[in-house]
């Protein structure tokens, strides 16, 4: 009893560099992806600025061949710079898709709110955990590095889109294209290895006494959420992975000219993309209901068809048309 007492006291005398780059705490990592996926918001939402000063004046302003422009300048000529406008556009959507809104809502409130919701000591895989969150930073690095890399026109940067669908995706010159996929291939593994602790950890980490009809809301959300990352992540991953050998390697998955077909790949990215949207939104109903009941002082009324509804949009997910 004594030694659990001292233990009891004891502070924390990890360092800087030791606590928030070696960490396996489960609520360190969630800091860690909220303040990693904040910063990278900003930089998409930089993107997004500059596209909007764009549009708020007839003509072309910033957006130049001569060389962008912070500042418009009416005596200059300005010749417009298509390319960079396609960049802005990518690269916002795929920051902002798989760096910032899934990392944010699954990987930071999922790592630090649900070990403690369901009376878990940590993870199940504390250094998973930590390596989860290598790959993400991992990935955004590449994410951002291919903005600055020679890519299409001559140009920095890759112009195809978030979504990048061919043949515009295997046709752009350049190795920006494959720096954005790479970064998207670090950011799902970083997902799907997430997933698995947080699937594992829910199911055979609960306290006593927590059964699975007193697991608070949020924590189903993000098993709910875990789960659709688990099955549909994989597919998005072969299909980037046939875009890269397409480009680099001489396949044609989505070459007409080598009997391939460009509308598999749409076919294949929007089996992740539909869940996609439940991925994100699910969390969010989690963390409302939650909210809600905390600062209500009420328990939730309906939990279970909370749960049930929940698990029933994580379910049809996989089956909208849209």
């Amino acid at each position: 009893m004594a030694d659990a007492a001292i233990h009891g006291h004891d502070h924390d005398t990890r360092g800087f560099f030791t606590r928030w780059f070696m960490s396996t705490n489960h609520k360190d990592i969630g800091i860690l992806y909220l303040f990693t996926g904040g910063l990278v918001g900003l930089i998409s939402v930089l993107f997004t600025v500059f596209m909007r000063l764009e549009l708020m004046e007839p003509g072309v302003q910033y957006m130049c061949m001569e060389g962008t422009r912070l500042f418009a300048d009416a005596a200059q000529t300005c010749t417009p710079n298509g390319h960079l406008w396609n960049v802005s556009i990518t690269a916002h959507g795929i920051l902002m898709m798989f760096f910032v809104v899934i990392p944010a809502l699954f990987g930071g409130f999922g790592n630090y709110f649900m070990p403690l919701q369901i009376g878990a000591p940590d993870m199940a895989f504390p250094r998973l955990n930590n390596l989860s969150y290598w790959l993400y930073v991992a990935g955004t690095s590449l994410a951002v590095a291919s903005v600055f890399s020679p890519g299409g026109n001559d140009q920095l940067g890759s112009g195809i889109g978030w979504v990048l669908y061919p043949p515009l995706s295997t046709s752009e010159a350049g190795y920006s294209t494959d720096l954005a996929i790479f970064g998207v291939h670090l950011s799902g593994a970083s997902s799907i290895l997430g997933a698995i602790n947080i699937i594992t950890t829910f199911l055979n980490m609960r306290a006593p006494g927590m059964t699975m009809h007193k697991v608070p809301l949020f924590a189903w959300s993000v098993f709910v959420t875990a789960w659709l990352i688990l099955l549909s992540l994989p597919v998005l991953a072969g299909a980037i992975t046939m875009l890269l050998t397409d480009r680099n390697f001489g396949t044609t998955f989505f070459q007409p000219s080598g009997g391939g077909d460009p509308i598999l790949y749409q076919h294949i990215l929007w089996f992740f993309g539909h869940p996609e949207v439940y991925i994100v939104i699910v969390p969010g109903f989690g963390i409302a209901s939650q909210v809600i009941a905390t600062f209500s002082r009420k328990p939730i009324f309906g939990y279970l068809p909370m749960v049930y509804a929940m698990v029933g949009i994580g379910v049809l997910g996989f089956v909208v048309w849209a």
